[in-house]
C-alpha cells in the first residue's frame, strides 16, 4: 500500500466525529440583511484550557453583492484564537493542546446549524467557501485536508475541491 494511500485513511477517520463539540454561545446573535440578502453570525467558546475561539459564519444569497462573484450564493466560515488579554483575532495561530478534535466537532456544529436557520435550500445557497492559513509555508496544506474530512463527513456536499488557497465544496 502506498503511503499516499495511507494517509488518506487517516485523514478520513480523522473527520469520523466522535469529539464531543463545547458548548458555544453567540455573541450578538444573527445578524440578518433582508434588503442585501444575507446573513452573519460570530459565536465563542472555551476549552478547558481557557483558549477562546470565535467563530463567524455567513451567508450571501439572491442579489447580495458577495453572492454575484463567480461562486454564486454561498457561505463562508472563519475561525480563529483570540489572544489572551487583547481582543486581537489570528487565524494563524496553533494552539497545538490536544483539542482539535473537539475544535473542528464545534466548527462543524455551529456550521450545521447556521445553514438551517439561514434556509440554504430555500434561498438556492449552494457552495461553502472556505480560505484556511497555512502554518508553515505557502505549500503547507494540512489545514485544508484536515477541514475537507470534516466537511466531507459531517455536511451535505456532493463535491469539494481544493486550489490551494480556497476550499469550495458543493452543498446538496
Amino acid at each position: 500500500m502506498k503511503l499516499t494511500s495511507i494517509l488518506d485513511n487517516i485523514i478520513s477517520e480523522v473527520g469520523e466525529g466522535t469529539a464531543k463539540p463545547y458548548n458555544y454561545t453567540s455573541i450578538q446573535g444573527i445578524q440578518r440583511d433582508e434588503e442585501f440578502d444575507g446573513a452573519q453570525d460570530t459565536l465563542t467558546f472555551k476549552t478547558e484550557d481557557g483558549d477562546t475561539y470565535e467563530v463567524m459564519v455567513a451567508a450571501f444569497w439572491g442579489d447580495n453583492y458577495f453572492a454575484k462573484k463567480p461562486v454564486g450564493p454561498h457561505f463562508t466560515i472563519d475561525f480563529w484564537v483570540k489572544k489572551r488579554g487583547s481582543d486581537t483575532r489570528d487565524t494563524s495561530v496553533v494552539v497545538n493542546k490536544g483539542r482539535m478534535f473537539r475544535v473542528m466537532a464545534t466548527v462543524v456544529q455551529i456550521a450545521e446549524e447556521f445553514m438551517d436557520l439561514v434556509d440554504y435550500k430555500e434561498n438556492n445557497i449552494n457552495q461553502l467557501i472556505i480560505s484556511p492559513t497555512k502554518s508553515k509555508g505557502e505549500f503547507d496544506d494540512r489545514r485544508a485536508k484536515l477541514y475537507m474530512a470534516y466537511i466531507k463527513k459531517h455536511l451535505p456536499i456532493k463535491d469539494i475541491k481544493y486550489d490551494g488557497h480556497e476550499i469550495v465544496a458543493t452543498i446538496r
